[in-house]
Order: structure tokens, then C-alpha cells, then sequence
């Protein structure tokens, strides 16, 4: 088949989760062309190469700010968002005309589909959880989701079916939506589990957008001394940025894949902002951890607020870290133990594909 997969551009979290899908359809034979723009792009030039095809994308306009009110921009911005939806569409319909494409992917791009072929949107926050001033719009997105029902063939959720998975109210008890619209595949991971001895006490892994990703690196690195043993820290920050030196921790930049998926194997408790990507990642091997909320990210902070009700992870916001109390406290929790993991949710998705296109 070719397939055209879609992804969006808000960050990395949509390209690492999408990469063992990517994978599985290049090793199977099929034609991929991937559309996407800016820092997905470039680095997934870099992972494939020429093993599939490039087309730059129409970028949706980025409602991340400095002062945390990702929420309201968002609102404001829609309009500016659906014009670029529409301009994507035509764009897209074009390529998949063009290019005989037969089955169309889409990570959280509203325009990436034809409603003559299979198209399948890979999405976790079918539902938007609003911050309280904007309670209004509280089922919103699942009617915004819910417009789109005929223009793609399924919703994809990267999680888990039964009591309320990884999610939560994101993508469970949903009031638009069918059952028979929506599959639940399971956690998506890059990550792969290695044999190593776990001899990283503590990783605290940074990412984000500044000033957020400094404001936090600030407030850890001003603690770290009360964590005991041998502590790894990542900056999310690129390799060829100013170093520090912390007494007793080794400082890392920048992790590409390889020493990102050692230093997580390695690791026996995690730090971290509460992405749903890095949540699946941590699923995926298994880790404990510690969740600290991007402000005015209200995915993040539901998410941190529900993972804590279920006794999956504990999580703290940035203003109140203890980073003493809080380990200790995170160390009691749970983690999460998956009914299956990524090799496994690959597979229903490509049994989602094969019965789309009558293989």
C-alpha cells in the first residue's frame, strides 16, 4: 500500500508515539509518505533517510505561550485553526490524488483524510478538559471530535479500553461519540526494554517549551541534593547549549534515542512533566515516578490529578515541590501495569488497517 501519515507539529510527544507504527509499515513493505513540518520533520529526515518520502506540511498555528494560558489562546485561536485545517484538506486530497495513495494516518491533524479511502485519526484527548473559567466548553472538543465521525473511518486511542486506562475522561465516557467510532489499541512507546543494571537512582528528564522547561530545571536543580545516590539529569536542551555542573549528578543536555533509551532502562525511579507521551513511556518499561504538571497545560494537570486519584503516580505542581517529601510519597504509589504494551497495540492497528482495506 502507500500510505500518507499525517502527524502534528505541537512538539515531539506525536512523532516519538507514532514511530513504531512508522516503522512497522516500512518493514512490511509499504510505501510511506510522511507530511509533516518544522522539528518532526528534520528529525525524522534523520531517522529514515530515504527508506520512505517527505512532504512539508501546512503547520497549525501554536497556541503555546510564556505565561501558561495555553487554554484560553487555544479558544481564541480556533479560528486561525480551522482555516489551516482547511487549507491542509485541499492540500491533502491533492496528494492523495496525485500520489494513488490507498489508506491515510493522521496524529491529531484534522485535514489528513479522504473520504473515498481508509483514514484512520490517532488521537488520546478526544474530549478537552477546560480550567475552570472555561467549564462552558467542556464537551466542545468531543463535538468538535464528533463533526469529523464521517471523514475518517475510526478514532485511534492510544490506550486502553477498561476502566478508564491512561486517560481518563480525555478519551473514556464519552457523550458524542460511539463505541463502533472509536478503537482502543493500547500504549504507544518508542522506548524498547533493555537488560541493564538499573544503577540510575533517580532520572529527572526536562522538556518542554521555555521559559517553562528553565523555570522547573531551576526549582529542581535548587533541590537536588536531597536525593541520595547516583542521579542523572537530562535537560532537554540542545547539545551544543552552555553545560552546568551539579556536585554528584551527571548533566546531560541532550539524549538522542540511543542514551535516551539506555538512561531510561537504567533508571529505578523517574522525574518528570506529565506529557502523555512520556506517561506511555514509563508504562511501557515499567518505571515509578514522579509527575510535575506543565502550568496552564490542563491536559497535563488532569492528567496528573487523575493518575494520582488511581494511585498510579504521584504527582506535585511546580510552585509546592518538596523534592524529599514528594519521592518518598511517589515511591508508595503503584506505578502502571499495562494489560499489553506497544508491540501488541502495533498490531491491533495494523489489524484495524487490514480489515479498512479487505486484507
Amino acid at each position: 500500500m502507500k500510505v500518507l501519515y499525517g502527524l502534528c507539529t505541537w512538539g515531539l510527544g506525536h512523532m516519538t508515539r507514532s514511530l513504531p507504527l512508522m516503522r512497522r509499515l516500512i518493514d512490511d513493505g509499504h510505501d510511506l509518505v510522511i507530511y509533516t513540518s518544522d522539528r518532526p520533520l528534520l528529525a525524522l529526515k534523520k531517522e529514515f533517510g530515504d527508506k520512505c518520502e517527505y512532504v512539508e506540511s501546512v503547520e497549525y498555528p501554536s497556541p503555546y505561550a510564556k505565561n501558561g494560558t495555553f487554554a484560553l489562546r487555544l479558544t481564541l485561536m480556533m479560528p486561525a485553526i480551522i482555516n489551516a485545517i482547511v487549507k491542509e484538506h485541499k492540500e491533502v486530497l491533492k496528494l492523495s490524488q496525485d500520489l494513488d495513495v490507498d489508506v491515510l494516518i493522521s496524529d491529531s491533524e484534522y485535514g489528513v483524510f479522504d473520504k473515498t479511502k481508509p483514514s484512520f485519526f490517532i488521537f488520546h484527548q478526544l474530549r478537552y478538559v477546560p480550567p475552570d473559567f472555561l467549564r462552558i466548553l467542556k464537551n466542545q472538543t468531543e463535538r468538535f471530535n464528533y463533526h469529523f465521525r464521517n471523514s475518517f473511518t475510526k478514532f485511534v486511542v492510544p490506550d486502553f479500553p477498561n476502566d478508564g486506562g491512561l486517560t481518563g475522561n480525555l478519551s473514556h465516557n464519552l457523550s458524542y461519540m460511539s463505541s463502533d467510532q472509536v478503537k482502543y489499541i493500547g500504549i504507544l512507546s518508542d522506548y524498547q526494554k533493555m537488560v541493564v543494571d538499573q544503577d540510575i537512582d533517580y532520572l529527572i528528564s526536562l522538556s518542554g517549551r521555555e521559559p517553562s522547561r528553565s523555570i522547573l530545571e531551576k526549582k529542581i536543580v535548587d533541590q537536588i541534593k536531597v536525593l541520595k545516590g547516583n542521579v542523572a539529569l537530562v535537560r532537554g536542551m540542545p547539545e551544543n547549549a552552555e553545560k552546568i555542573k551539579i556536585p554528584g549528578v551527571e548533566v546531560i543536555n541532550y539524549a538522542g534515542k540511543g542514551l535516551r533509551d539506555e538512561l531510561m532502562n537504567r533508571s529505578k525511579f523517574v522525574i518528570a512533566r506529565s506529557g502523555y507521551s512520556t506517561i506511555m513511556d514509563m508504562a511501557e518499561l515499567g518505571k515509578n515516578g514522579l509527575l510535575i504538571p506543565t502550568p496552564g497545560q490542563t491536559e497535563q494537570e488532569y492528567l496528573s490529578e487523575y493518575l494520582s486519584e488511581k494511585l498510579y503516580f504521584h504527582s506535585v505542581n511546580e510552585n509546592d515541590i518538596d523534592l524529599e517529601k514528594d519521592v518518598e510519597i511517589a515511591k508508595s504509589y503503584n506505578g502502571y501495569n499495562p494489560p499489553w504494551r506497544t508491540a501488541q497495540s502495533v498490531e491491533k492497528f495494523m489489524d484495524i488497517i487490514k480489515i479498512a482495506v479487505g486484507g
